[in-house]
Parts: C-alpha cells; structure tokens; sequence
C-alpha cells in the first residue's frame, strides 16, 4: 500500500508538472491583425488617460514595477508583463507620450499583443510628463530606457534579435534619440507624429500661446531656447535633428498624419531625409507643400498602398523605403495606428554577432 501511495504521488506531481508546461509553453496562434483596436485617437477615452486600474482590468497580469536608475539612483515605476512560458519572447519597450506617464491607458492594446503572442513588453515612466529637466529625452531619461530593457532582460527569457521600441509624440522623439545612442540594441524602432527639434517646435508653438507645450520646454530647458543660449544647446542634445544619423543602421518606421497641426508633417519628414539615400530625399519645396496644403505636392513619387494598412487605419497617401527607414504619411491628424505599428514590427529582426570563441 505504501508503495502503491508513493506511486499514485509521484504520477499526480508528473501530471501536474505537464498541466504547468502545457499552459506555459501553450502554441503561439498565428498572427493576425487586432480587430477591437485602430488607433490611439480612437481607443476609448481619452490618449492621456492614466489608470492603473483600466491596466489591471484589460490586463490582469501586468505587474507595476521599480527600477533604479543606474545614473542617479532615482527610483522609477515602470508596467510590465511577460508569461513564465520557456521559450526566448520579443521585447516590446513603449514609451509613453509627452504630456502623460506610464500609466497611459491607449498603450493597453500593444500590452494584449504582447499577452496573445508571448511577447514581453514594458512601459517605462522616464521622469514622467516632459515638464521638469530630468524629463524630455533627456541624459537620465534615456537612460531609465535602458535600465528598463536591462529589468526585462532579468526578468524574461527575451530574444536579443527582437527588442521594439515605439513610441508616439514627444515618445517617438524619444524612441530616436534612444534609437540614435543605442543603436545596438533595437531590431525595430516605430515612431508616430515625432518631434525632431525641440527648438524648431517651440518656434511653431509661438503661433499657438494657448498651448502648454512652450512653457514645459522652458521648464525643462532652464530657459528659452533662442540661438545661442544654454537653453537652445540643451534643447538640441535631447532632439533627434543632432543624432539620429547615428541610427542609420537601424530599422526605423516613420509615420505622419498630413493633417497634423500639432507637430508638423515636416518633422518626420527631415528625420526620413539624414536617414534616406540622398536620391530618395524630399526637397524642402515639397515638404513646405505637404505642411501647408495638407496634401502632396504633383511630381513627388511615391505609393499610397501599404500592405501593413487595412480597413479601420488611416488611409496611406504616400509610403517610401530607403536604406533602413520607413516613411508612411497617412491622412489624419496627431494620431498612432496599432496593427501596422505591431504587424512591422513583428516582421523585424536584428543579426546578431556570431560567438567566435572557441572551446579549448
């Protein structure tokens, strides 16, 4: 009988033990595009919206993190998921837009790709809303950027060939400036509505003093950022405009609404232009066109299919590949798509150096 208990033990333990494999290691579905969700103009309430609670109830295995900064100790929270399954997942980093944190609810749907598909995925805070100067892509945000793909990489068993950065806004500005100091790191960087010069934007701003966003850059800054000023330096180093050349080799997707009146077309459109080979470069007549009709100028060559768009995204008006980058303008306004930001980057893989060290 004794025998016959361990027995009966040992087979419920093995049992068990497959139950867990099984539910860890379930089959990958084959991926498809989301129907439920467009774009972040079109996710329920509002894009600035911050909830942990909206998280916890679309996503109930998604953990609120700390991380300390290894550049100055500062604790920063972060959201993360990632299953317990064995196998090597994706790395989705999502950085949350200018004027709101980590918590920014829109972000959920790429949190439910991650969760259907095995992917990790992470939202770091990096200092919050771009209005003090440990915020807006500065030396410390960047970093908490990092420090955040580092506590993933701890945490989950993730495929080094495929870590996503994406980002909308003032949160595409920073996935290029990540982009531009980490080059290593990215397989595919996907960046909507982009500032590219934080002093050429707040010139733009002058136009509109309802907006907020001249007095967070001045925040930030330490002042106005006019030529020739401490201000304007420092607005420069934590643009795109001064580094994304160093990006060239990695895979970037940049999109535009033509209808943008909070960040010009024009932004992503000179981002495309240091990464593009010079024969595939829009000239500046053409890019003054784009801004100011809302529409392409006759003559520009282009397509206006996209095999990552379908029913329920903005409608493309123009699409070019040059080198590694991805330029996509779309008729809408400040706005980010998630199917063809998700389906792009799925399809996204970085080489990985071969290990030539030998066994002696």
């Amino acid at each position: 009988m004794k025998t016959s208990f361990h027995s009966f033990i040992l087979l419920l333990f093995f049992g068990l033990s497959l139950v867990s494999c099984k539910q860890e290691d379930k089959p990958i579905p084959p991926i498809e595009r989301m129907s439920k969700y467009t774009t972040t103009k079109q996710y329920p309430g509002k894009v600035g919206t911050e909830s942990l609670a909206a998280w916890k109830k679309g996503l109930p295995a998604i953990q609120d993190v700390q991380i300390t900064s290894t550049a100055d100790g500062q604790v920063e929270p972060a959201l993360f998921y990632a299953s317990e399954s064995s196998r090597k997942k994706p790395l989705l980093v999502l950085l949350h837009s200018w004027s709101s944190g980590y918590l920014q609810v829109p972000s959920l749907p790429f949190a439910l790709w991650a969760e259907k598909y095995d992917w990790a995925f992470i939202q770091p805070n990096f200092r919050g809303v771009f209005e003090t100067p440990e915020a807006m892509a500065s030396d410390v945000a960047i970093q908490d950027i990092m420090d955040a793909v580092d506590f993933a990489m701890k945490k989950a068993h993730i495929d080094s060939s495929r870590v996503y950065l994406v980002g909308s806004s003032g949160g595409a500005m920073t996935a290029l400036v990540t982009a531009s100091r980490h080059p290593d790191m990215w397989a595919g960087v996907a960046a909507w509505v982009p500032v590219f010069d934080i002093p050429d934007w707040y010139d733009f701003n002058l136009y509109y003093p309802h907006r907020k966003y001249n007095s967070q850059i001045i925040s930030a800054l330490g002042g106005e950022p006019l030529p020739d000023s401490p201000a304007f330096d420092a607005g420069k180093k934590r643009s795109p405009s001064t580094q994304i050349h160093q990006a060239k080799d990695v895979p970037i997707f940049i999109a535009h609404g033509i209808n943008d009146l909070l960040v010009p077309a024009s932004h992503s459109i000179r981002a495309f232009n240091i990464l593009a080979h010079p024969s595939d470069t829009i000239s500046q007549e053409q890019m003054n066109y784009i801004v100011k009709e809302q529409a392409l100028p006759e003559g520009l060559q282009g397509t206006d299919q996209d095999k990552y768009f379908s029913n329920g995204d903005p409608a493309v008006v123009f699409s070019r590949q040059s080198n590694n980058v991805k330029l996509l303008l779309y008729v809408g306004v400040h706005d980010m798509a998630y199917n063809p930001t998700l389906l792009w980057l799925n399809e996204q893989r970085k080489q990985l150096a071969q290990d030539s060290t030998k066994v002696q």
